[in-house]
């Protein structure tokens, strides 16, 4: 309950500093942000006691389960939440990717989050939430980062039957998830294709947002991974070769996407240093990039400290506006 009441008094308060510094930016964008403030007041005021978090942004799941692929004979799903008003034309996307060291998890939205996606889906944007081919008994990095980048792929298919913009597609990805974001994000348009149906469509995305990526394999701590992790590790004959073909540090250039990298010092399986090198090797490339360093929070985000709610949710509606539509 306090680490609720926490995250709303912090949650308005930056929202309320970014509408003003934003003052001077385009109309839209300012509007956008003060309808953040509006929405983050109302959940605020209208939370109890009895209140619960949802493990997805709300209940009234638009479409759920479609399937988008269906190679080696398994089907692939996303679900897909419309935005609460029509502001656009066309509406924004945030496309999740989740966690579960890849090998577990599903499309479900985490709670932390949640709130988050609310107040941009309350404002016009579409979330997308899809699930991946998820190791069993042996490494498929490959095809992970193949049902990712035809999930976009599908989003720009069929991007007219669900009135979403395909020039304005944001993706966020948590641990693993991050990873194979980063993946997608980075590398072309021809890499990476699985389904012949879609291998002719983009997947080009605006912006992304990485939450405790492992962007270097090499800085893995094994010893801390899951049984079932530690299998498949073990069984790759050439660790080397595969961490440098996965690494995402290793696609950077001054055209991949806009990169918000947030990451805890305290991450104890993911160490912070994976996101410091891929930071600085940004930098080093010119690719527009910003590192959110969180002090005390664990690498699940459950015992996340007020300071980190502060900086981890000012960076992120900051990140996101900034990279919103202007018409």
């Amino acid at each position: 309950m306090n680490f609720i009441k926490k995250f709303f008094k912090w949650l308005l308060i930056i929202v309320l500093i970014i509408s003003i510094s934003l003052g001077i930016v385009f109309r839209k964008k300012i509007q956008l942000t003060y309808t953040i403030v509006k929405d983050i007041i109302s959940l605020k005021d209208n939370f109890s006691p009895n209140n619960k978090f949802e493990f997805s942004p709300t209940n009234d799941i638009d479409y759920k389960d479609i399937v988008y692929k269906d190679t080696n004979n398994v089907p692939l799903k996303l679900d897909i939440y419309k935005p609460l008003k029509n502001i656009y034309k066309s509406s924004p996307v945030i496309l999740y990717v989740h966690g579960g060291s890849w090998v577990y998890g599903d499309k479900s939205i985490p709670q932390f989050i949640t709130p988050i996606l609310d107040i941009f889906r309350n404002n016009g944007f579409t979330i997308i939430s899809t699930e991946y081919e998820l190791m069993r008994s042996h490494e498929n990095f490959e095809k992970q980062i193949c049902d990712i980048k035809d999930t976009l792929r599908w989003i720009y298919k069929n991007s007219e039957d669900y009135n979403i913009n395909s020039n304005q597609i944001g993706i966020i990805g948590m641990s693993s998830g991050a990873h194979l974001s980063l993946m997608s994000a980075y590398t072309s348009n021809n890499e990476f294709t699985d389904d012949i149906d879609l291998a002719n469509y983009p997947s080009k995305v605006k912006y992304v947002i990485d939450f405790f990526g492992p962007t270097d394999l090499n800085l893995l701590d094994t010893s801390g991974l899951n049984w079932d992790l530690t299998n498949i590790f073990n069984s790759i004959n050439d660790r080397s070769s595969i961490a440098f073909e996965f690494n995402p540090i290793n696609y950077i250039n001054s055209n991949i996407p806009e990169t918000l990298i947030i990451h805890s010092k305290s991450d104890s399986l993911v160490p912070y240093e994976s996101s410091l090198n891929l930071y600085n090797k940004c930098v080093e490339e010119k690719a527009s990039a910003k590192l959110v360093p969180l002090e005390e929070t664990s690498h699940d985000m459950s015992n996340i400290f007020t300071q980190d709610i502060i900086n981890l949710t000012k960076e992120v509606l900051r990140f996101i506006v900034k990279n919103s539509p202007l018409y």
